[in-house]
């Protein structure tokens, strides 16, 4: 009887010692996913930037075509080369601008893609 009392006191010893080290995981689980979770969080907040960023920039660029678009109507008497060195002067403006619009989405792109890798790498662990 004592050898079956002192292989249960070891198996509930056991039993104690393997749910405490998985109380243990559970806690540190709960902790990196809790980080995740902020983390995304900023990353969709980092999103919602960009986007209401490049809807100002179009925004602004459309209305300044639009003005430049009045500006050659009223000024349609003026020589044809000289409208040639408005619009392409415009145009280069305008391909300057979409050029750095490009640029800045595609740093976020990437950054959104390496934030979103960790998030994956860390939610596989």
């Amino acid at each position: 009887m004592a050898g079956f009392r002192k292989r249960t006191a070891k198996d509930l010893d056991r039993i104690v010692s393997l749910v405490d080290r998985l109380e243990d995981r559970v806690e540190r689980l709960e902790t990196e996913r809790n980080d995740t979770a902020e983390r995304l969080s900023e990353i969709l907040d980092r999103t919602a930037a960009v986007d209401a960023r490049l809807t100002s920039v179009s925004t602004e660029l459309a209305r300044q075509i639009d003005e430049l678009g009045r500006d050659l109507d009223r000024d349609a008497e003026i020589d044809p080369a000289k409208i040639t060195e408005i619009v392409e002067g415009a145009l280069g403006t305008i391909r300057d601008g979409q050029i750095r619009l490009a640029n800045e989405q595609a740093r976020y792109q990437i950054e959104f893609r390496k934030d979103i890798a960790i998030l994956i790498e860390q939610l596989r662990r």
